[in-house]
């Protein structure tokens, strides 16, 4: 499912100052841009970009996707110009013959693993099921605490995204999700499940979201690329230094009681920084992803991680 949405969250307009004169208002026609999204609160930074790229010349739609794999094929293919990409499923795309880059860190954190209520331990979980996303960090940490429990091989896995995984655990035909916020604290304070593994002690730690484009795109449009970056960090800046922005955009974007959303955003950790840290948290990312067989090799480093725009 893909929605569309041009209007950007009221709270959001109030906060996006414009910087410099549109270009609009000299007489030029807006430069048309398509940002792809997901239905997380990782990439609540995304919904201050419009604003934030209209005085300079820019209209900028946001295109949603329910699948982070079909996100990244869009901007892979230029359905969609750049987007907030699941680091796992970027890399995937960029290791089957579709070069991508990873421009800015994004979000950091924003999942955990939650269990029904009587099981308070991993041990437990032998012989149940477990909901995932196919392909997301969720399912990287969750293989790597699953080896690291001895249980790998005796629990199942069921593929769900992340908004179709809180009403099974309620009606007991999962034991246990593995999801992002909202649904994940959503499942919790419904009191769908308890918190089991807040999954952020392997060795990606929080590595999760990232601002990406296809090398492509970056060859044939550089100077936009550089715009893009700059209001992708500021907007990411701007989550960061006021929490009560992520809260606002949760409460309207997913109809969440505002307890939900804001218990939700303290699991979210907005963070724009892309240097030594969050490099080594994709290159550790890659390494698990290869012992979990859904790599079949390493990105090309030099072009995967590409923050010259910043």
């Amino acid at each position: 499912m893909i929605i569309r949405r041009r209007a950007l969250l009221a709270s959001a307009a109030a906060l996006a100052a414009p910087a410099l004169i549109a270009r609009s208002s000299l007489g030029q026609a807006l430069r048309k841009v398509k940002l792809g999204s997901a239905f997380t609160t990782t990439t609540n930074a995304i919904s201050l970009m419009p604003n934030l790229l209209r005085p300079e010349g820019i209209d900028a739609e946001i295109i949603t996707f329910a699948s982070l794999v079909q996100r990244m094929h869009a901007v892979a293919s230029g359905t969609v110009d750049v987007g907030n990409g699941g680091l796992s499923a970027t890399m995937q795309v960029a290791t089957k013959g579709f070069p991508m880059s990873v421009l800015a860190n994004g979000c950091d954190g924003g999942w955990m693993l939650l269990a029904r209520p009587g099981i308070t331990s991993f041990q437990q979980l032998r012989g149940k099921k477990i909901g995932v996303q196919n392909g997301s960090i969720a399912l990287v940490s969750l293989n790597w605490k699953l080896r690291h429990e001895g249980i790998a091989d005796q629990v199942e896995l069921l593929f769900l995204d992340n908004q179709d995984q809180p009403v099974p655990l309620a009606r007991g035909d999962v034991d246990a999700i593995c999801c992002f916020e909202p649904y994940a604290t959503f499942a919790e304070l419904s009191g769908f499940g308890r918190k089991l593994w807040v999954p952020y002690d392997t060795s990606m730690g929080k590595t999760n979201l990232g601002f990406v484009a296809s090398a492509a795109f970056i060859q044939k449009e550089p100077d936009l690329v550089r715009t893009l970056v700059h209001a992708h960090v500021k907007a990411t800046e701007r989550m960061h230094a006021d929490p009560s922005i992520a809260v606002e955009t949760t409460v309207k974007q997913f109809n969440l009681d505002r307890a939900i959303a804001e218990a939700s955003t303290k699991n979210l950790f907005f963070n724009a920084d892309s240097g030594q840290a969050f490099q080594d948290g994709l290159k550790a990312l890659a390494s698990m992803m290869l012992a979990d067989k859904m790599l079949d090799r390493e990105p090309d480093w030099a072009e995967f991680i590409n923050t010259r725009f910043i």
